[in-house]
């Protein structure tokens, strides 16, 4: 990702130069590159305003969706706990199995599905009503406590807010213009700075920028989709609340 936005800014860069310093004079040529010193500053703020912004939004969901996930175990975590307090074993090492198998699935199966950008049919839907429905059968079976039954329920609630949660924020993305109006100022801020070197026989400070420009665009990209890409949410804690049931 980063070579192809390097060789993006870079010809665009390099083609501007080239071209003006073929049809343009030697006072032509500093005037232009006079002039674009001068736009440098705006078109390089630009650029940056809207690199960072983009990067405010999409580290946002990132750690969004990686308190949900984190919320996700803690809520299974109790659920458990409630539910080994429980007069019925027999029924609680069933919800406890449901769980386990629920988390698993979620780890193994629901986070692949986030990645390829499956929302509709989560694997994991089948297991998570299997859990909530042994949960309330359990919770208010024979000899089950009040006090115990709530809480079971009370962590089956905040397991299921968790999960819309993390299913909502697996489906958060960049807008399309927020992308296209980062290449079109980084194209332009290209432009500007093949035009700003015109006189320069070696215009290493040209390729130098191509290359941060094209960081700063793989960064962006990288942590649009909170499940997929360089920069994710970590599934880990699921797996540890798994392990501990």
């Amino acid at each position: 990702m980063i070579a192809i936005g390097f060789v993006f800014f870079a010809a665009i860069s390099a083609g501007c130069r080239f071209a003006l310093s073929r049809v343009a004079s030697s006072e032509r040529s500093a005037e232009l590159e006079d002039y674009a010193g001068k736009l440098l500053s705006v078109f390089g703020a630009t650029f940056a305003f809207l690199v960072g912004f983009a990067v405010t939004i999409t580290w946002s969901a990132v750690s969004t969706g990686q308190d949900a996930v984190d919320l996700q175990a803690s809520s299974a975590q109790q659920l458990s706990w409630a539910t080994s307090a429980i007069q019925d074993q027999a029924g609680a090492a069933q919800v406890n199995g449901n769980l386990r198998n629920y988390l698993d699935t979620v780890v193994n199966k629901d986070g692949p599905a986030f990645a390829d950008g499956n929302f509709s049919a989560l694997p994991s839907a089948e297991t998570f009503d299997t859990l909530q429905n042994s949960v309330h059968q359990v919770a208010s079976g024979h000899g089950n406590t009040d006090p115990v039954a709530s809480g079971m329920v009370s962590a089956a609630a905040s397991l299921t807010a968790a999960q819309s949660k993390v299913t909502a924020v697996a489906q958060r993305s960049l807008p399309t213009i927020l992308i296209a109006l980062i290449l079109l100022s980084g194209s332009l801020l290209a432009a500007t700075v093949g035009m700003s070197a015109l006189t320069v026989k070696r215009p290493y400070l040209m390729y130098a920028w191509a290359f941060l420009a094209a960081v700063s665009l793989a960064v962006v990209l990288m942590m649009d989709f909170p499940f997929s890409g360089g920069v994710t949410v970590n599934l880990g804690p699921l797996s540890v609340a798994a392990g501990s049931i």
